[in-house]
């Protein structure tokens, strides 16, 4: 067993050997032999091990071992001093995928600093190996218990994504070995680990053109189960399919044409829609919602599609009670205002594709007309909801308030004669993507520059201040001389010539202001 002097002296005459290091094997020997010492000599074999892994091929194997052993040792620091190293055994050339799967194994670790020692330790590993690092990482997500699950997929879908474009853009094999593994891995998560696995695929570079794309909504296709003899209409299987159909509508948005999954929502899942759970039922008219716009499909295709999608809407939507005598308030029944409007939506965007549907003869006014019956009524729910919502707190009351608001919006279009399937709304389960800009104001009397603003999701502009005036005076209207003189600019005259054109006399130059915008250890290979 080697002390941390031993350790010291094999150390410098296996560094002042030269090119005649692999020579000594003995000192190699006895620095692999440290992992059995103290705490210190531990800490140091597992440096000195790397610096010179590649001069002993023969010994490759024994000192990948005695890595390992201390990547489980009982302390914290020789662990980490083992992890920090283990990535600099890899070797050219060589299958390094059992060193990828004990850094996935390890990215379990309770401990914050060791587990950010291990997310470095494979940060290097995907920049040396890229392939045995995500060979380790997939089959974690494969094959692992929950957490190191849990873990591998939260790796892949955070730090894999932002270094696609280092490490698989310019290497097509690797965008290939990606598509096969994920396509694996698919069957083996659920939820937002569906989504982390697929936001991997939609940033591949292969799969920004069509051609790519169309592969995306193939593979999801394929795992929804749409090529089996009976279509999934239950359980897990059901879940997972509808996942697959949402996650499609980002491709079809990309060109992939929505067909395959549109008609098995529409055909297989509505028809049972009101026999559902509450969360299925929710999530499969969020997936047509999301497949809906832009709806690229034939026309012939959409109106068959009308029908049922009414049929379900119609049921969803809550029935308009008789008067009373007494003419009291009927009481507003529980309604899924989410559902209802990502259903509305759907049907909202076929009856805009096929517009005879419920205005073109005697059987179509009578659709519009029970159906403008549920929707007054339903709007009369959504404005006593509304007062209700507005006092509450939380993300689901606000999700379910933007969802009324857009189902407001809805109601009107179809209420209008003939309906106008003019409404655009953005829907309460999509995150908006606000982007914050400033008024840049011109800078010069003969150069000027539009005032630009982005908008938020509400239709308003923001903003700033140009720099040398004050709120107030910003807020004030120009008049007289002020307003001349910027009108001047803007033409690009000189403002002092537009002033003595107008009998004005003399007067300063007006400069803009320019706006800033912010934007378990344990292997078990």
């Amino acid at each position: 067993m080697a002390d941390v002097e031993a350790l010291y002296k094999s150390y410098g005459v296996l560094a002042d050997a030269g090119e005649k290091v692999n020579e000594h094997n003995s000192e190699y020997e006895a620095i692999i032999q440290g992992t059995k010492g103290s705490t210190s000599a531990k800490r140091l074999a597992a440096d000195f091990i790397c610096k010179f892994f590649t001069q002993f091929p023969d010994m490759a194997d024994q000192a990948i071992e005695a890595q390992l052993d201390l990547c489980e040792d009982e302390d914290a620091m020789v662990r980490q001093a083992a992890i920090k190293a283990l990535p600099m055994l890899c070797r050219d050339g060589s299958d390094n995928s059992q060193i990828g799967d004990v850094l996935a194994q390890l990215l379990q670790s309770d401990s914050a600093i060791e587990a950010k020692v291990v997310r470095n330790a494979m940060v290097t590993l995907l920049r040396k190996d890229t392939k045995s690092a995500l060979a380790g990482l997939f089959y974690q997500i494969v094959s692992a218990e929950v957490l190191a699950k849990e873990r591998a997929v939260s790796f892949l879908g955070t730090t894999v994504v932002d270094m696609l474009p280092q490490i698989a853009h310019p290497h097509p094999e690797i965008e290939e070995f990606i598509i096969s593994e994920a396509k694996n891995t698919l069957d083996h998560v659920a939820g937002s680990q569906f989504t982390s696995v697929m936001s991997v695929l939609r940033k591949l570079k292969s799969q920004a053109n069509l051609a790519g794309t169309q592969k995306l909504a193939d593979i999801l296709a394929e795992v929804a189960g749409f090529a089996n003899e009976a279509p999934p209409t239950e359980g897990d299987a059901l879940q997972r399919a509808l996942t697959c159909a949402y996650e499609a509508s980002f491709l079809c948005k990309r060109g992939a044409p929505p067909k395959v999954f549109v008609e098995y929502i529409v055909n297989t899942v509505l028809p049972i829609l009101s026999s559902l759970p509450a969360e299925t039922q929710l999530s499969a008219c969020k997936a047509l919602a999301a497949l809906a716009h832009p709806l690229a499909m034939k026309p012939e295709d959409l109106s068959v599609l009308c029908e049922p999608t009414l049929a379900a809407l119609m049921a969803l939507l809550p029935e308009a009670p008789q008067p009373s005598e007494d003419d009291t308030a009927p009481a507003v029944p529980e309604i899924s205002y989410p559902a209802v409007e990502s259903l509305l939506f759907a049907f909202h965007q076929l009856a805009k594709k096929t517009a005879t549907f419920l205005h073109s003869d005697e059987e179509a006014t009578t659709r519009l007309r029970l159906l403008k019956v549920r929707l007054q009524f339903l709007g009369l729910c959504c404005q006593s909801a509304s007062r209700d919502l507005k006092a509450s707190e939380g993300e689901t009351a606000k999700t379910s308030l933007k969802a009324i608001q857009n189902i407001s919006i809805l109601i009107k279009s179809f209420l209008k004669v003939p309906p106008a399937y003019q409404a655009s709304i953005t829907l309460s389960f999509v995150k908006p993507v606000v982007a914050a800009a400033a008024i840049t104001a011109p800078t010069s009397a003969t150069s000027s520059t539009p005032a630009t603003a982005a908008a938020d999701t509400t239709g308003a502009q923001k903003r700033t201040v140009p720099s040398g005036t004050d709120a107030d005076s910003a807020k004030r209207p120009m008049t007289g001389k002020a307003l001349r003189e910027q009108y001047a600019a803007e033409r690009g005259r000189n403002p002092q010539q537009e002033q003595s054109s107008s009998g004005n006399g003399s007067g300063s130059s007006w400069r803009g202001g320019r706006g800033r915008g912010r934007g378990r250890r344990g292997r078990n290979y």
